[in-house]
């Protein structure tokens, strides 16, 4: 087998975005845990998480956090985004 025969390995690179839901009342009447949902979309960028965030649908105060997968590495990147989805509304006011 040739050199150029060996595959390259694939470097796949997501997010995760971890939202809060606090507990509630159910329509059962029964208090509902708190709980955590996680957006996971391998389509999803950077760019696109911030979008979301600046636009309300990923609320600030209800993110646990957001991790940026890349390389076999979990990198926690919550901070980062929050800021630059904070100093995008800065700018366009």
């Amino acid at each position: 087998m040739s050199a150029h025969c060996i595959p390259d390995p694939v470097s796949h690179s997501y997010f995760v975005v971890a939202i809060k839901y606090p507990r509630r009342w159910g329509p059962d009447g029964n208090l509902h845990p708190a709980a955590v949902e996680a957006v996971v979309n391998p389509e999803m960028t950077r760019r696109c998480v911030v979008h979301r965030i600046v636009s309300g649908e990923y609320s600030a105060e209800r993110i646990a956090f957001i991790n940026h997968v890349h390389d076999g590495v979990a990198e926690d990147v919550t901070y980062a985004l929050v800021a630059e989805a904070a100093q995008e509304v800065v700018n366009a006011a």
